[in-house]
């Protein structure tokens, strides 16, 4: 606070009170000081409002001379108001305002009575400082009154023996042994507490003495403790203002929990826990005391060995379905969608939660929660990563809350909320989430060494030990008390100052750590009490407290959208986040073309030597093959790269949005959708520039359409190691795994006649190769090449029966001759089983002749029966002879035909002065046809 406001506020103190100040009302003056101000500087401010009290009056204006005196001086305390007002407002919070104004009244009810002019100063101060005229008639009801009948208010709880027959309309805690009464007026709107001490016993507010009758401010974290009564809390009595204002009930109960990792370990020990709605829960112990996994036991994240945990009675374990909504999780990494903006990541987040919203309900409860993050001025900002800060941590703690918040989850968990943050950013985070209680929310919180502030918002606080011991449940500033009197401390301090009200939660650790000394004066290894022994203490002396059974139906605002519209979703947040990472879309979009004119360039082969004007021709180059091989390598390459992280970036998010039960296929498919149109963009742009570059003719629909179901292969190969392992590094270590038998095994790098003869038969295709996608892309490409254009669609089929007319003719029959022939030669082992040579002559005619009978559908044209040793004899011979020799004619018919069709096409061609072989050699390449063709081995 600047001291020109100070001094403009101890003026304001001078105008309300009378001309002769005394000695209670200076001691109010000083109480307020006391707040803000040490010793020497209350002194002088003291001095200052007694300059200000004693001050005459200002002269005031010619027009304002006929009114009386009162009337002037009120005129001009009014202007004076107004113009502290203007000050005030722009510098203290509202609930500061509020602490000032409160004082101001106990400022003027010290003589124990109000003034008509006082009245009617404090009723325009408040309303020159925007306060809402009922906090002020609660405030002066607050200050005056003396009994419970005067301070019947429902926003005023009382604390008493109970006894009293008056029926108070706000809250009401009964203690024994209270002599008077405790009340604490409450504020809602700015959940700010006053409490106010009638009585004569010894009370006391964090370890100082409550003296009757004067107002104080009831801090959060406070304590309430007297000689003869039960400490009452300030998680107490903000829970019995929040028992009559809660819609709902809620009740979490963890009985007897045990929990034990794969390794046997155990990890959690006989945990149990009972809670109600409204209380902010800390969760604190040494590393590997098991915190996080309690955190993930009680949000159903990792099911215990033995024991149950509960909501309003249903085991959230038992029964999931019923807990949809109810349970949210912040975790300690930040979730977030690291390329979209502040906005988006919360609208696209308030979209799957609320199907049933319209555009502007989503925007209008996007904003609400913007602005009670205080995020308002950065939702456009991106998010940015850890590695490429945009927004500040604290920014991003809030934001990853926010998440949360708007789906309005019954019960949260918050895993290190405060880890990496400054000081301050920590105290706002808990700050919020200490709202989010005081609205009947329940919250557990995992925290490592909080401040004293943040020590204090907890309202219960459980602390493990290595092990999984639970060694302590009950009120955080009672803990440091309770391991003192474990440990009979002999310099025992309190749990809180009693000057500043700090607590050191550090305390709580050093006793429960505590070293062994060994003969030499240094500390060893064995701690003095282990956690087995703390936890015999904790059974001893503490127990789990009770909580308020209840079976109430929890109710949730979400309405989970349709899978349809949870797809759109879904898609719309994976393309809006590519979209605004610039260097994604741009090494994206350039990949697949620069690749293509690298390998294209490369691969444009033409002669140079001995030709008077080289040019390029398709027909003659011989590395389009090459190009083709290179062209699926290329698809399945850039289809894992792209696919392969997918599933694994978005792991964390997908563990936050489990507690929604989204549709687990919508999200996949939005995956599979998106990355499936870029591979069809991507291998567009591949044969857009490489076809051009190589001067491939038509068909680049066909082109396409291999190398785009190539890549979607491959997509859906990235998804699934992307979703199998949980190491960046492993994935990108297994890309070259997977594509390497891609290579070997489609039959171009090394032919199938040329592999291990173990792996298959040296005449097929071993087995592992048929399921290889390059080898049947790579044959799609080279087949749409040789068929798919001009030239191929008007003579491939002539060409088709005059190559098999021509093979028959020359290679197959002559070849069934040359068996026949020697079976003729040799008559004389018709009937030898052991002569290989004729069991296999015999076995091929059969299975040739039988075949070609079945083709042709001519079964009855010849006995193939007789065709085995034994059964073949001279006229199965002349029969089988004559079989041929007709075959042959039909074949050389079948030739003569397929010559007089293709010649008939070439005269159509002339007539319409085409060049056939023009046609041939723009449409056609010659290594494509030879390898189709196979002319360099007719067998």
């Amino acid at each position: 606070m600047s001291e020109e406001l100070l001094k403009a506020i101890i003026q304001l103190f001078a105008i309300v009170s009378k001309e002769r100040i005394t000695e209670d009302e200076r001691l109010k003056i000083k109480e307020f000081l006391s707040l803000h101000l040490n010793q020497d500087a209350i002194r002088f401010y003291l001095g200052l409002f007694d300059e200000f009290s004693k001050s005459s009056r200002k002269p005031v204006a010619a027009e304002l001379a006929s009114l009386d005196e009162d009337t002037l001086q009120f005129v001009d305390d009014w202007a004076q108001i107004m113009q502290i007002a203007k000050k005030v407002n722009q510098a203290l919070t509202k609930q500061q305002k509020a602490v000032m104004v409160i004082k101001i009244i106990e400022l003027c009810f010290a003589d124990g009575e109000l003034s008509e002019r006082q009245s009617n100063l404090i009723f325009y101060i408040a309303e020159a400082l925007n306060l809402p005229l009922s906090d002020t008639q609660s405030m002066r009801s607050f200050v005056i009154g003396q009994d419970i009948e005067e301070l019947s208010n429902k926003n005023i709880l009382i604390i008493d023996e109970g006894s009293d027959a008056i029926n108070h309309p706000g809250p009401r805690i009964a203690t024994k042994n209270l002599t008077g009464l405790i009340a604490i007026l409450r504020f809602p709107e700015m959940e700010t507490y006053f409490i106010k001490y009638l009585g004569i016993s010894n009370v006391f507010l964090n370890n100082a003495p409550l003296k009757s009758r004067r107002i104080d401010v009831f801090p959060t974290g406070s304590t309430l403790k007297g000689n003869k009564i039960d400490p009452i809390f300030y998680s107490d009595v903000v829970g019995k203002f929040l028992v009559e204002e809660a819609e709902e009930e809620v009740c979490l109960r963890a009985d007897h929990v045990f929990y034990h990792f794969k390794s046997g370990r155990a990890g959690l020990q006989n945990v149990n826990i009972a809670e109600n709605g409204g209380k902010l829960i800390g969760l604190m112990g040494a590393s590997g005391s098991g915190k996080s996994t309690l955190l993930n036991v009680l949000n159903g994240s990792e099911k215990p060995s033995s024991g149950t945990v509960t909501i309003n009675g249903v085991d959230i374990y038992a029964e999931p379905d019923k807990m949809r909504g109810v349970i949210g999780y912040i975790p300690q990494d930040d979730l977030l969608m690291e390329d979209l903006t502040v906005f988006q990541n919360l609208y696209l987040s308030a979209q799957l939660c609320y199907g049933h919203y319209s555009p502007g309900k989503l925007k209008e409860v996007v904003d609400k929660v913007l602005r009670s993050l205080g995020l308002t001025e950065i939702s456009e900002l991106k998010v940015g990563s850890v590695m490429e800060k945009v927004i500040s941590g604290g920014q991003r703690k809030r934001l990853n809350i926010g998440l949360e918040l708007l789906r309005e989850p019954t019960i949260l968990f918050v895993d290190e909320p405060t880890s990496g943050l400054s000081s301050r950013d920590s105290e706002n985070i808990m700050d919020l989430l200490k709202e989010l209680t005081l609205r009947g929310k329940m919250i557990y919180v995992v925290i490592h060494q909080p401040s004293s502030d943040i020590f204090k918002m907890f309202d219960t606080l459980i602390i493990l030990d290595v092990g999984g011991f639970q060694i302590y449940y009950g009120h955080p500033v009672e803990a440091v008390n309770y391991f003192q009197d474990i440990i009979n401390a002999a310099n025992k301090n309190p749990g809180a100052c009693p000057e500043c009200g700090n607590v050191n939660p550090e305390q709580v650790f050093n006793i429960i750590e505590t070293r062994v000394v060994n003969e030499y004066g240094q500390f060893t290894h064995t701690r003095k009490v282990s956690p087995g022994q703390w936890y015999q203490y904790f059974k001893k002396h503490l127990s789990v407290p009770k909580a308020k059974d209840t079976n109430s139906v929890l109710t949730t605002t979400q309405k989970i959208p349709n899978k349809l519209k949870q797809l759109a979703i879904f898609s719309k947040r994976d393309v809006l986040s590519k979209l605004a990472n610039k260097q994604y879309m741009i090494v994206n979009l350039l990949l697949s073309p620069v690749l293509s004119a690298f390998i294209s360039y490369f691969v444009r082969y033409y002669q140079v030597v001995g030709e008077q004007n080289p040019t390029y021709s398709f027909f003659s180059n011989q590395n389009i093959p090459v190009y083709f091989f290179m062209s699926v390598v290329v698809a399945l390459f850039i289809g894992l790269i792209v696919s392969a992280e997918e599933i694994f970036r978005d792991r964390k998010i997908l563990k936050r949005e489990k507690y929604l039960q989204l549709s687990r296929g919508s999200y996949l498919c939005s995956k599979v959708g998106v990355l499936f149109f870029i591979s069809a963009v991507q291998t567009a742009l591949f044969i857009s520039v490489g076809n051009v570059i190589l001067d491939l003719p038509a068909s680049e629909f066909q082109y396409w359409l291999i190398l785009f179901t190539t890549s979607c292969f491959a997509n859906m190969l990235g998804l699934n190691i992307s979703s199998a392992f949980d190491s960046a590094v492993t994935i990108y270590i297994l890309i070259p795994i997977l594509v390497i038998p891609q290579l070997l095994l489609s039959g171009v790098v090394i032919t199938f006649d040329k592999f291990n003869p173990k792996v298959g038969n040296p005449s097929g295709i071993p087995v592992v190769a048929e399921t290889i996608a390059s080898r049947w892309a790579f044959e799609a490409l080279m087949v749409t090449q040789f068929i798919d254009n001009p030239y191929g669609a008007m003579f491939y089929l002539t060409e088709q029966k005059r190559a098999n007319a021509e093979y028959m003719k020359l290679y197959y029959i002559p070849a069934l001759e040359s068996k026949l022939s020697y079976l003729y030669n040799h008559s004389g082992r018709w009937r030898d089983k052991n002569d290989i040579n004729t069991v296999e002559a015999l076995a091929l005619l059969k299975n040739e002749i039988a075949h070609q009978l079945q083709v042709y559908n001519k079964s009855n044209a010849l006995d193939v029966s007789r065709m085995e040793v034994g059964k073949f004899d001279s006229t199965t011979y002349s029969n089988t002879k004559q079989f041929l020799e007709r075959f042959q004619r039909v074949q050389t018919s079948r030739l003569s035909k397929a010559n007089h069709k293709r010649d008939s096409l070439i005269n159509l061609l002339e007539h319409a002065k085409v060049n056939a072989r023009t046609l041939e050699t723009s449409y056609k390449n010659e290594a494509v046809s030879r390898m189709l063709e196979n002319t360099f081995d007719p067998t």
